[in-house]
């Protein structure tokens, strides 16, 4: 596990604590701290260029 999927999952585990599961941040924590590919895009509109590769 690298030290980013356990600071989504540390994210997933405190939002769930709290309740506050109906958010777009819970739902991106919760695939990234599974190991999922991330459900939000990093623009609006998308960026010309990825900027996750760079």
């Amino acid at each position: 596990m690298t030290t980013e999927i356990r600071n989504w999952a540390v994210v997933a585990a405190l939002m769930e604590a709290q309740g506050a599961t109906n958010s777009q941040m819970y739902i991106r924590a919760k695939a990234l701290a599974e190991g999922k590919s991330d459900p939000m895009p990093t623009s609006f509109p998308a960026a010309p260029f990825s900027i996750s590769t760079v």
